[in-house]
């Protein structure tokens, strides 16, 4: 296939119990006009075997060792040909059959860079529908307060991508946030629709975020890094919004080392954070005593 619509990247490590299901929601779609990548992260379990059930359907890049998902979705990215990019978790779904179809007609003969979309959250009996509305999916509102960064839940122009050299930041937590951040900061032209389009499996045990380490209280300032080096290239205009979430995560952060260090010395898994409710924070409104 040499051109399509959408490429859908599904990222597999050691998610040999959910990986069918994710595949499944993709080729069961009543849209054709798609791609699906897996790419397979060099996993420890029967992963690897789940997919090449698969072989000839698919298009399958198995890694050589494993990279993390930051370099996983890269590679996705590398290998695709849509005009549109969406990441999929192995261990979610797609939200229905109709999907794609769904995106596609929202996105209709418009070019837009980004397409801000919802999902359902599922932790365990409960479920909740996260969904974008006109008031949160302004670049603005994104960039003072995006509640979950979720890559997934956002459909990507892949010529907007490679054009402004957008890529994932490799081996470091938190990569989800630094990518969105920064396509904002970038973007041209964005959209959004009032619909779920994945399922996403909230706290499952063995996920990365489960596991509290002193990798991610250090990735949390590397963080802060990288946001002050796309601050340096965002538009004037938007600056003062994407300060204003610099602002507030450095508020939060001692917060969150409290929590992620009490759960190293007790051997529990790492707390659940509230998402984030930020407001606008202007830096002339800061005063010594906050210091």
């Amino acid at each position: 296939m040499d051109k399509c619509r959408f490429s859908v990247i599904i990222s597999a490590y050691n998610v040999e119990p959910y990986i069918e299901r994710a595949i499944d929601s993709v080729l069961n779609q009543n849209f054709n006009n798609y791609e699906l990548i897996v790419v397979e992260d060099k996993s420890t379990d029967k992963t690897i075997e789940k997919i090449m059930k698969y072989e000839g359907k698919i298009k399958i890049i198995k890694n050589e060792k494993n990279m993390g998902l930051g370099a996983v979705r890269n590679i996705g990215i590398e290998n695709a040909k849509g005009e549109y990019i969406i990441h999929l978790d192995g261990d979610d779904s797609l939200y229905s059959e109709s999907t794609l179809k769904d995106i596609d007609s929202l996105i209709g003969e418009n070019t837009p860079d980004i397409v801000f979309l919802g999902f359902l959250e599922i932790n365990g009996d409960n479920k909740r529908l996260r969904i974008s509305t006109k008031e949160n999916s302004t670049r603005e509102a994104r960039l003072i307060c995006d509640a979950n960064f979720s890559v997934p839940s956002k459909c990507w122009r892949r010529k907007f991508l490679i054009e402004n050299n957008i890529k994932f930041i490799e081996d470091v937590y938190y990569e989800d946030m630094i990518y969105s951040i920064k396509a904002v900061s970038l973007a041209k032209d964005t959209m959004y629709g009032d619909f779920p389009i994945f399922n996403y499996y909230k706290n499952r045990a063995g996920s990365i975020m489960t596991v509290p380490s002193i990798r991610r209280c250090t990735d949390m300032y590397k963080m802060l890094a990288y946001l002050m080096e796309i601050y340096s290239q965002t538009p004037k205009e938007l600056k003062p919004y994407i300060l204003s979430f610099i602002i507030n995560e450095t508020k939060s952060i001692p917060f969150k080392l409290k929590g992620i260090l009490n759960a190293i010395e007790n051997g529990q898994n790492s707390p659940i954070f509230a998402k984030r409710q930020y407001k606008f924070t202007d830096i002339n409104s800061i005063t010594e005593e906050e210091i």
